[in-house]
């Protein structure tokens, strides 16, 4: 449409340096999200929790503690931002769908509605929709995306059914494979807006990879509200299913657990 036009424009044709507030990015996937904004020439604020557990520096880097369920603090930031991006992770949940994902959503969205701004992409990991689930492997389908990750996919899901109902957002869910700690490349990425998994894709994908595509998506007015699933092609050797298993658990804990 034309307004999305414009709003690609805007983010791409920015006068000077863009300013990113990334939250959680002292987790695994957000300290590689800065490291490579600051490499693409980005003005970074990162808000944490604990700033000691960001070592890495910048110029062009500034680390601020933010309580960001506190929209009181919260406010100036979104104020100063071009670009909103979210790596968090949180605490699993066993009972009920995994609340903080929501609250931040909501918080983010009347923060931006308040300071005008649109632009906010989010982190989260496939198989969001129950419905993907029929796609899984009967082993991932009924042990891990049931018993261990499914309040934490469930806490997703409904953040991205309230960004839905956002009329102020020009908002993008990216949902990625299994991560892994290997080296950022040039792949070609899979995607699908259709889905929140992408068949025949790998079921691993490196967190730098992942970092990668989110700084990409952020001029691609194609991407603006949508929940995008992204992947890797699928390797001919094949990912090895207790491996894949076995790395997807240690990687989902790494990214989604703790990583304000």
């Amino acid at each position: 449409s034309h307004y999305f036009i414009q709003s690609n424009l805007r983010y791409s044709a920015m006068s000077g340096q863009k300013r990113l507030v990334v939250l959680g990015a002292t987790g695994a996937t957000g300290q590689l999200l800065i490291q490579q904004a600051v490499q693409r020439n980005y003005l970074v604020t990162a808000l944490v929790r604990t700033p000691s557990k960001i070592t890495f520096q910048d110029k062009n880097l500034t680390v601020e503690v933010c309580n960001i369920f506190d929209k009181a603090q919260l406010q100036p930031h979104v104020d100063t931002a071009d670009v909103i991006m979210s790596c968090l992770g949180f605490p699993l949940a066993w009972s009920n769908p995994v609340p903080h994902f929501l609250t931040v959503a909501q918080n983010l969205s009347e923060c931006m509605k308040e300071s005008g701004k649109r632009r906010v992409i989010f982190m989260h990991a496939w198989y969001t929709d129950p419905a993907s689930h029929a796609h899984a492997s009967f082993f991932i389908r009924n042990v891990f995306l049931w018993l261990v990750i499914g309040q934490s996919l469930a806490g997703m899901r409904l953040s991205e059914k309230f960004l839905e109902t956002t009329d102020h957002l020009d908002y993008t869910c990216v949902l990625p494979a299994g991560l892994t700690n290997d080296p950022v490349t040039d792949s070609e990425m899979k995607t699908t807006d259709a889905e929140t998994f992408v068949p025949g894709s790998s079921h691993r994908i490196s967190r730098a990879d992942v970092a990668r595509y989110m700084l990409d998506v952020i001029p691609d007015d194609t991407s603006f509200r949508k929940v995008r699933a992204i992947g890797i092609p699928e390797k001919k050797e094949g990912d090895g299913m207790m491996v894949l298993v076995k790395g997807q658990m240690r990687d989902f804990f790494r990214t989604h657990v703790g990583a304000t």
